[in-house]
């Protein structure tokens, strides 16, 4: 290519496909979150994909676009202006059938740097999830788009299906292995509500479900399927809906617990965050850091480390205006925000996330080797006592500031509310008395159906202050003590349920009692 060709100075980027799942966002490997997080433009399918992200922490901050009209084109579009793409799929983009005209189409042009990295396929996926042992033969069988004119052989087939050709499916499966035939049929892949269910070629529900199905047939499995391992779905909080209010406080390590057990968890903010009432406190603590009046900064929440990131740049300054200061910070979410701006603290409690774990481990002030002992403390608009009262009788001279406030958040929508006054979800956890207070002032009270956790004596007792009964309390005041506690009732739940012959269902599966429509206006 000489200097005058005109391709020589088109920048050329690169298409990167990164997969995920199928189902499970955590799934995404470690190569798959660095490509994401370097990323200029990400091509979704759809802007869920990103809250997805979110719920297991990766945050990308590139442009966000939906794919639309001709893939290829336009992935080559944006890559040929010099930009870092990335195709976010779920499951394996390699093996999905449906991606491989693109993927064909990108590698064959060869005009773009391409990368892959891999996700879990949904083939074995089908397998693990289905609890079903490996066997020597397996045969995928793609029927999305079709079946093929023969039948797969094997002593384990797995059919993908569509709502599209699940008709299809099930006739020729009928056809080949007579209607009472044994499938197991699941749906829903690696997610929370998963539906596994052991059926015959004539009793598949052939109506449209919004998600492809994957069949497993074959005397192998016809061999297995009784007794299957079955360890996703036998998860004690397997398809819980679990509402999380939530205040000022990160609570993404709760929702990480409870996915363990099998729960989806749904956040409901009942504070919002705003600037102090008065800007001469915060004015005054960032010239301090500036002119090195401080000799430790301690961050007590994301909030906080916010705020004064933000008040730095307003005078052109950024994190590194911070060197030369010790930090100290409360809690993994402040841990985190201080990562995200290039920052790891110097002091963190080994042993407990809140205020009073820091001071019983914070140093005391020595005056042979501390060239100062002021402490720069920025907080929300109520104080931190045992913090302040800590570090003074450790001999430091504690600046608590206003960084933020915190407010009750206006109502959740209407149909969020309505779930929550009519028992749609199977648990209520509360991490705090504000909590409880502001859910029930914007929301309304939960469902009696609904169960009821407590983090601690004090969240139980405001729950029994405002007439809720209080189910669980976790033994220690920890996000994974609590789930860890909302799991061991679920589970003597379902003891106690199917000691009495009851079925096995969960809280909002109760059965609702209709109203006479001869009492309509009374």
């Amino acid at each position: 290519m000489t200097q005058s060709d005109p391709e020589s100075t088109t920048a050329v980027g690169s298409v990167t496909f990164v997969a995920y799942g199928p189902g499970d966002p955590g799934l995404i490997s470690h190569a798959g979150v660095r490509e994401l997080l370097s990323a200029d433009v990400l091509v979704v399918d759809s802007d869920a994909m990103i809250d997805d992200l979110a719920l297991v922490g990766v945050e990308p901050t590139a442009r966000v676009v939906e794919v639309n009209g001709d893939e290829v084109e336009q992935l080559r579009g944006v890559a040929e202006d010099g930009l870092r793409v990335v195709r976010l799929a779920g499951g394996d983009f390699f093996s999905d059938t449906r991606h491989r005209d693109t993927l064909t189409r990108i590698l064959a042009e060869k005009r773009l740097r391409t990368h892959l990295i891999p996700g879990v396929s949904p083939w074995t996926a089908a397998l693990s999830y289905g609890g079903i042992s490996p066997v020597e033969v397996v045969t995928t069988c793609d029927a999305t788009a079709g079946l093929p004119a023969d039948w797969p052989e094997s002593k384990v087939l797995i059919i993908r299906a569509s709502d599209a050709s699940i008709a299809e499916v099930a006739a020729a499966g009928g056809k080949r292995h007579g209607g009472d035939g044994e499938v197991l049929e699941m749906r829903g892949l690696g997610t929370t509500s998963q539906l596994s269910r052991l059926t015959t070629w004539k009793g598949l529900d052939v109506a449209p479900c919004g998600t492809d199905r994957f069949l497993l047939v074959g005397d192998a499995v016809a061999d297995t399927v009784q007794d299957r391992l079955d360890w996703f779905e036998s998860k004690p909080l397997f398809d819980w809906k679990v509402l999380v209010p939530r205040t000022k406080d990160e609570v993404r390590e709760l929702a990480e617990h409870l996915s363990r057990y099998g729960a989806t968890t749904e956040v409901v903010a009942t504070m919002s965050i705003e600037p102090p009432r008065t800007e001469a406190g915060m004015e005054k603590a960032v010239r301090g850091i500036v002119d090195g009046r401080f000799l430790w900064l301690v961050f007590t929440s994301p909030h906080s480390v916010a705020a004064i990131i933000e008040r730095l740049a307003e005078y052109g300054l950024d994190s590194r205006a911070l060197a030369g200061i010790q930090l100290a910070a409360v809690g993994r979410g402040t841990v985190e925000a201080l990562a995200k701006v290039g920052i790891k603290p110097d002091l963190v409690p080994l042993e407990g996330d809140t205020a009073r774990d820091l001071a019983l481990e914070f140093p005391a002030f020595d005056e042979l080797i501390d060239p100062m002992n002021r402490v720069l403390v920025p907080t929300a608009d109520v104080s931190v006592t045992e913090l302040v009262e800590g570090l003074g009788n450790l001999g430091w001279e504690v600046e608590e500031v206003t960084a933020y406030r915190t407010v009750r958040a206006a109502p959740p929508p209407s149909e969020m509310r309505e779930r929550i006054k009519t028992g749609l979800f199977d648990a209520v956890v509360f991490t705090s008395s504000t909590a409880v207070r502001n859910m029930i002032g914007i929301a309304g009270k939960p469902h009696a159906a609904s169960i009821i956790a407590a983090i601690g004596p004090a969240t139980a007792e405001a729950c029994r202050l405002h007439g809720l009964r209080v189910d669980v309390m976790a033994e220690a005041p920890s996000f994974e003590a609590l789930a860890a506690g909302l799991a061991r009732f679920a589970d003597q739940r379902r003891f106690e349920r199917l000691a009495q012959g009851l079925p096995d269902t969960k809280p909002s599966q109760r059965r609702r009692r209709r109203r006479d429509p001869r009492a309509k206006g009374k």
